[in-house]
């Protein structure tokens, strides 16, 4: 799992607990198993990309993945929320679009989920907006993998350490590793947030997911 210390390396052990996982799972369908939700042979469909972190020298292509922008209803938003809320403001940079308004809280004890999205091989890291409103616990980060037989794999990608990043900024890029996916297979994936029960406060807002490979 990444542990985020503000601009720290990230660790390589994210990228082989999600191989693995990602790899146990294409194996399976590599047997015959491709008409079972989770793994397709088909591409992900086109995503509109955007720079949205180039001001902070990060040039490459990105795409909001559903309800990242948390603007809207909840309902519209589309994400399981327990203990989270959306809340009025945006972060500052307004990189997404300069009319958003509101971003996500998660409360110490909270969890938010996304819906599901569509990844394939070229789709290598993560990144998003996040400040701690309350200090007593960090904020973790997995990713939950479907398998095909419909079971979801849950697996720690990152971890924002407590007191790292009491003003809103742009985290490190988090890597995944999708290589276990062959040319032709996709994923469907979620990205899970939580903040163990303390006193704690996370905000997020902006979540993108790279879809080419950068070296």
């Amino acid at each position: 799992m990444a542990t985020l210390h503000g601009g720290s390396a990230l660790s390589s052990l994210v990228r082989s607990r999600l191989r693995v996982a990602i790899g146990r799972i294409a194996a399976l369908a590599c047997l015959g198993l491709f008409a079972i939700p989770g793994v397709a042979l088909a591409s992900c469909p086109a995503s509109p990309v955007t720079t949205p972190f180039a001001q902070w020298g990060d040039s490459n292509n990105y795409f909001l993945i559903p309800g990242g922008s948390f603007e809207g209803t909840p309902d519209q938003v589309g994400w399981t929320l327990s203990g989270a809320s959306l809340t009025s403001g945006n972060e500052p940079f307004y990189v997404n679009d300069s009319g958003d308004s509101q971003s996500l809280t998660i409360a110490g004890g909270g969890s938010a989920t996304s819906p599901f999205f569509c990844v394939d091989n070229t789709m290598t890291s993560l990144r998003f907006f996040a400040q701690q409103t309350a200090a007593g616990a960090g904020l973790r980060v997995r990713a939950l993998v479907q398998s095909t037989d419909g079971d979801v794999n849950s697996v720690p990608i990152a971890r924002l350490t407590d007191g790292s990043m009491s003003n809103w900024a742009p985290t490190d890029v988090i890597p995944g590793d999708t290589s276990g996916l062959s040319d032709d297979q996709t994923l469907m994936v979620a990205l899970q947030f939580t903040v163990r029960p303390s006193a704690a406060s996370w905000q997020i807002d902006d979540l993108f997911v790279d879809p080419y490979r950068s070296g």
